[in-house]
């Protein structure tokens, strides 16, 4: 396949552009150009794609049943038929690629063109994959000028010929079950394949895969909180295969409404005169499809539980306990009409419940005590990363309604401000804290969304103001249990432990390579003296978007570093201090199920 490539002439012009501006010989660069695209090439034959399937299908199907959304699917066979597509799903397990290569191969697909790293590509799965589309490709190469020109130009080519492509737009598995920020290299190839090398056509295909629980959990946690990752190989692989044995429920695909790759990217400012216009357009589009992803995405009936169990931090809960904890978030997911799979919907049922508890207890997320009079159940210290895990996979459904709290939190403080404008203010103050750690819609999206979760505690608060304000706490009684503890301590404790971090710096510089690794230590400490509460606050994926956050605000280095290091840290012990009231008053409204019987 790289042989028309390396004569088309507007490849041969960039790598001669190329050569002149490395100042090395354009034949020398052209030789490395032809290697990088024969380390890419496929060579997609019937016979492999088949086994490819056979083996895909026999690995998840020994542990998951296989559902999807089949009136989706056929509205992009249908585009399909005149436009070259670009499945971008979501990223939770080394499953995910086998499960997309059978589900397709079973509706009669053509098979895509998926990118996968290097780093998979031992024997057989190397030779074997190479055979059916997967482009193999380097983990890293940032400073490898030819190879990013030789990447670009092989995507264009791949799509300029009609052909589908694959890869996750995360880059790799997420280790704390939420979505990852996108990872925009490969985006970049292709939206430059659309801008720069006429690729017409293209049709974005955001999607979703969910499983009700994972073998892996346990480990991509792990890796979080400084793990080291087992390298990949045939023993990994046996290993990986011997996993995936038992009931493990379901695994769900689901696509989000495609994006048409040229007029999203027009849409969003795209200028091919100016740089900074075309990257903030293609980062837009990209966290457009992200939030795709993320409508499509339903709540789990694991995430769900685990969502509530966790909401009683260590202690166990008889069946009924743990059905009234249950019950007011139900009711919060029936009143915004959130989407919900099968087994999510049964758990207003008692066998819903059980059945799901069941499946906990089995592979070790929750704890069931039979030793005294009625059996209990209960989320360990041990088991709080796992449980985690699953709480994020539907946490994107929970975040407004969690700021929205905090914020009338922030407002009923301080009776003498204009309380409605200070709900205002501090929500899109967190929104903006939060910004590298969820997807948010734009500024009056974000506005209505917030007034929708206003709504649903209290109906009446235009009406009310000041008034209801400054009675939140019963306001928030009266709604249920609250979503602010559950969604966001975790995520604002990362953050407050990278201020803490950068403010015992000084007015010294900090490098956003170290200080993360840096925090591991911090956060263990505070967890020791208490000064946190939950154990997946301590994750290299938590800080990460921390420190970026920090970087920009300018709080990495700069003048008056040290001020500003302050006022940031100080406001994160402020909504730390906010999300302890909101612990306090969720455990207030759960009395009469928390009560022994």
């Amino acid at each position: 396949m790289s042989s028309p490539l390396v004569s088309d002439p507007r490849f041969v012009e960039a790598v001669d552009s190329l050569a002149d501006r490395l100042g090395e010989d354009r034949a020398a660069v052209m030789v490395d150009a032809e290697g990088c695209l024969e380390e890419m090439r496929t060579r997609q034959q019937r016979v492999a794609r088949a086994i490819w399937a056979r083996w895909a299908k026999y690995l998840y199907s020994r542990a998951y049943t296989l559902t999807y959304d089949a009136a989706a699917l056929q509205r992009i066979r249908e585009l399909g038929r005149d436009h070259p597509l670009v499945f971008l799903p979501s990223h939770r397990s080394n499953l995910d690629g086998y499960v997309m290569a059978s589900l397709l191969y079973q509706q009669g697909f053509a098979a895509n063109h998926t990118l996968g790293g290097i780093n998979m590509a031992f024997w057989p799965i190397g030779a074997l994959g190479r055979r059916t589309g997967v482009i193999w490709i380097r983990r890293s190469f940032r400073d490898d000028e030819v190879y990013k020109l030789a990447l670009q130009h092989y995507l264009g080519h791949v799509v300029r010929q009609g052909n589908n492509l694959e890869w996750y737009i995360e880059g790799g598995r997420t280790r704390t079950g939420k979505l990852l920020p996108p990872k925009l290299g490969l985006f970049n190839y292709l939206a430059d394949a659309v801008e720069d090398l006429d690729v017409e056509g293209v049709q974005v295909i955001p999607t979703s895969i969910v499983y009700d629980e994972l073998p892996e959990a346990k480990e991509v946690t792990s890796e979080s909180h400084g793990a080291v990752k087992p390298p990949e190989g045939l023993g990994w692989l046996l290993h990986f295969a011997r996993q995936q044995r038992g009931d493990y429920g379901g695994v769900q695909v689901n696509f989000g409404d495609p994006i048409d790759l040229s007029d999203a990217l027009k849409a969003a400012g795209s200028d091919p005169a100016d740089r900074s216009a075309r990257r903030l357009a293609r980062h837009k589009v990209a966290i457009e499809v992200c939030a795709r992803i993320n409508r499509a995405t339903p709540a789990t009936a694991q995430s769900l539980l685990t969502l509530a169990l966790l909401g009683v931090e260590d202690r166990a809960l008889t069946f009924k306990q743990v059905q009234d904890v249950l019950a007011p978030v139900l009711r919060y997911v029936i009143a915004r009409g959130l989407p919900a799979d099968e087994a999510a919907r049964r758990l207003t049922t008692q066998d819903g419940v059980s059945e799901t508890l069941a499946t906990l207890v089995a592979h070790g997320v929750v704890d069931r005590f039979d030793g005294g009079t009625e059996a209990v159940f209960g989320i360990g210290s041990e088991q709080a990363l796992v449980a985690g895990f699953y709480r994020n996979i539907s946490i994107h459904w929970f975040v407004d309604r969690a700021i929205t709290e905090l914020a009338l939190l922030r407002a009923a403080e301080d009776p003498g401000e204009d309380v409605v404008q200070a709900a205002w203010d501090e929500a899109f103050r967190l929104r903006d804290l939060l910004k590298f750690d969820f997807f948010f819609g734009d500024r009056e999206q974000s506005r209505r969304d917030l007034t929708a979760e206003i709504e649903l505690i209290e109906p009446d608060w235009r009406e009310q103001g000041r008034e209801y304000l400054g009675e939140i706490g019963p306001a928030m009684l009266r709604s249920g249990a609250l979503m602010a503890p559950r969604i966001l301590r975790s995520f604002v404790e990362s953050h407050l432990i990278v201020a803490d971090r950068l403010q015992a710096l000084g007015e010294w510089p900090a490098d956003p390579a170290l200080i993360a690794q840096d925090c591991l230590g911090l956060g263990r400490q505070y967890l020791k003296q208490r000064r946190i509460t939950n154990r997946d606050a301590v994750s290299l994926h938590l800080f990460s978007p921390a420190v970026k956050l920090c970087g920009n605000y300018g709080l990495l280095e700069g003048p008056d570093v040290l001020r500003r290091r302050a006022d940031h840290a100080a406001y994160l012990h402020a909504v730390q201090r906010r999300l302890a009231a909101a612990v306090d008053l969720d455990h207030a409204s759960l009395a009469d199920a928390l009560v022994t019987s």
